[in-house]
């Protein structure tokens, strides 16, 4: 049982008032990185990127496999080079298995009276500094907690060691922005004594990576990584103020890039005047915004046609959503779009645009059904398509991925009736998967009582 609730906790956000921020253009553009990372180091799994708006400066990698990045990560981040040294740490550990370890020698640490520090752990796996988890435990008074504090800092050695290993193998030498990362974490921890730590100090990992720059010092970046790292940077600077514009407390809002010094800050401000329902300040904005960068312009195109939406002008949002949709070469990049699109043409009852939407958010969901926000949509569209079947087929699979396996029952029956043999099958394995659920969900009470 407490394996269990150790798992859970692991996967869960770091405070109960952060939330996921669900941003294509951020989770692409650190994704990216994270799979050049990966591939490097020989990592074949997919790893996935969540961004939580948590402010502090900060990642985590899950017992998932997947890597937790706060807003307060790319916030704090000087540059590029130091959101990538959290990233390439965060891979190192996935890679190395570290958190599956942690959680096979949990007995180990339970006897050691370091359980608060694992759980910790995986919530502060770039700073070394767990705050009030780690204050009421790190006496190092027992051999036990100084030999589990051992093996926490060797992970952590070869998170570091691999994350460096990619970097080289990419002949990325960003070593300078490790450098700076570290000397930034090093000011803010209260550890000072490594025996009584979980990470090795913040001195000795400068002194580490400053190796690593020497050696690479006088390498020459080739044309392709110098292109790729411009581009990082660009991007990095967009993100930067834009996640700022999303996460920040809406009492900030109204002074945010006020007075905007370049595009970034036009794009972010946008973003702040969407918060603060000053929809047709949003969408003058963005129009003021250059639009040779298709790519980007999609980007840009959310806030513009949600704010569109929100005046009441869905037919001028859906043919704006739309355009901006033809242009771009990965759809799967844009699924925000997509799913505003949609969202534009059942909001204002668009029947010549419904076609169009439904096969964009089918593409989207390609191929796993497991986007509640898309699902929601195209059930919206089906039924305004007149296809109630398919409708409730959707209703069934969201409500399925909510745990709400009532709802989800009911539509997968009625999806049933459906003339479509395919459809059909797709219902009866939808049930299938409703009754095992049902099955667990009574066995978990049963373990409770």
């Amino acid at each position: 049982m407490f394996k269990k609730l150790l798992l859970f906790l692991l996967s869960c956000s770091v405070y109960a008032s952060d939330y996921i921020v669900a941003d294509d253009e951020t989770e692409v553009f650190l994704t990216e990185i994270v799979n050049n990372i990966k591939s490097a180091l020989g990592y074949k799994r997919d790893i996935r990127v969540y961004i939580t708006s948590d402010q502090t400066l900060n990642a985590a990698a899950i017992q998932s496999g997947d890597i937790i990045v706060n807003a307060g990560a790319i916030m704090q981040s000087e540059n590029y080079k130091e959101l990538i040294t959290i990233l390439a740490h965060e891979v190192g550990h996935i890679a190395g298995h570290h958190i599956q370890v942690y959680i096979s020698q949990v007995n180990d640490f339970m006897k050691a009276g370091l359980v608060p520090t694992l759980i910790g752990l995986a919530i502060t796996v770039v700073s070394g500094d767990g705050g009030a988890l780690l204050a009421g435990i790190l006496s190092g008074s027992s051999i036990s907690q100084g030999m589990a504090l051992a093996k926490m800092r060797q992970s952590e050695n070869i998170a570091d060691t691999k994350a460096a290993e990619a970097l080289k193998k990419l002949g990325w030498n960003i070593f300078d922005g490790c450098i700076a990362l570290h000397k930034k974490l090093g000011l803010h921890t209260f550890i000072y004594n490594e025996y009584l730590s979980t990470h090795p100090l913040s001195s000795k990992r400068v002194a580490k990576y400053k190796q690593y720059y020497s050696e690479l010092q006088n390498k020459p970046m080739t044309n392709a990584v110098r292109d790729l790292l411009k581009k990082y940077d660009r991007k990095f600077k967009i993100i930067k103020n834009k996640l700022t514009a999303l996460v920040i407390q809406h009492e900030f809002l109204k002074d945010l890039y006020n007075q905007q010094k370049d595009d970034n800050e036009k794009y972010a401000r946008a973003v702040a005047l969407y918060r603060l329902g000053r929809y047709s300040k949003a969408v003058a904005r963005i129009d003021e915004l250059p639009t040779h960068d298709i790519e980007q312009n999609a980007y840009n195109y959310e806030i513009k046609c949600m704010s569109l939406i929100n005046l009441k002008r869905c037919k001028e949002a859906a043919e704006c959503a739309r355009q901006a949709l033809q242009n771009i070469r990965n759809m799967k990049n844009h699924r925000d779009l997509v799913i505003i699109y949609a969202e534009a043409v059942s909001a204002g009852n668009l029947r010549n645009y419904v076609k169009d939407a439904i096969k964009r958010l089918n593409k989207i969901l390609m191929p796993k059904e497991d986007d509640i926000s898309a699902l929601h949509e195209l059930g919206k569209l089906y039924t305004l398509d007149n296809q109630s079947h398919r409708g409730s087929y959707c209703v069934a699979q969201k409500a399925f991925l909510m745990n709400d396996l009532k709802l989800a029952k009911i539509h997968a029956k009625k999806t049933r009736a459906s003339s479509d043999a395919s459809l059909r099958r797709k219902a009866n394995d939808l049930l299938g998967a409703i009754a095992d659920a049902e099955k667990e969900s009574g066995k978990t009470r049963h373990a409770v009582k």
